[in-house]
């Protein structure tokens, strides 16, 4: 056999895996989002301190799987361009999950003590350094045609405005972009394979 009809199937079941964990990250997106969409716009919760109502808890628990799926999001992406999107894609994917590793932690530690616990100013320094690492992504992956270039023009912007910057019903319209996004790199990967 040669190098090259090896090379085919093992790019083929590469691209597999990243596509499957682009879609269970967009999945597992879905539900959080509009829980933390329903939280945020019709119930009571605090800006800081101790958490006093159950909506404090599910508010602040619902930013756990936005970290994990923004990482699995990112990654899965930049994997499938395999090398396509360049440093900007790398330190985009790097940066991105170094801010939503912090956040995990930081969010994870409130839940358990119950108390918005916040670190300096780091929540919001890491919440833009989210949006930097998806917006370097994002223009790495320009020139490689996985994507519409609309869809990586909206994702940096509708990534932070429906997670770690969200304000009501916002999370529903990143629920919305996600699916979008999706079915969109479902097909673009179907048809890149023939």
């Amino acid at each position: 056999m040669t190098s090259t009809s090896l090379t085919a199937p093992s790019r083929a079941q590469s691209d597999a895996t990243w596509l499957r964990l682009a879609q269970l990250s967009v999945a597992a997106s879905l539900v959080p989002l509009v829980v933390f969409a329903v939280v945020g716009t019709f119930f009571t919760t605090i800006s800081e301190g101790d958490f006093r109502y159950t909506a404090d808890y599910w508010y602040t628990a619902m930013g756990l799987p936005f970290a994990l799926v923004g990482i699995g999001l990112a990654l899965g992406v930049h994997r499938l361009q395999h090398g396509a999107d360049g440093r900007l894609g790398t330190i985009g994917v790097w940066v991105n999950t170094i801010a939503l590793t912090e956040l995990f932690v930081q969010l994870l530690v409130s839940v358990a003590i119950g108390a918005e616990v916040r670190w300096g100013p780091s929540y919001p320094i890491f919440t833009v350094l989210s949006f930097v690492g998806v917006a370097l992504l994002a223009a790495g992956s320009w020139r490689t045609g996985l994507l519409p270039r609309w869809l990586l023009g909206l994702w940096p912007a509708l990534w932070i405005l429906g997670t770690f910057a969200a304000s009501g019903p916002m999370p529903l319209l990143l629920a919305g972009f996600l699916v979008a996004f999706g079915v969109t790199l479902t097909r673009r990967v179907a048809g890149r394979a023939g």
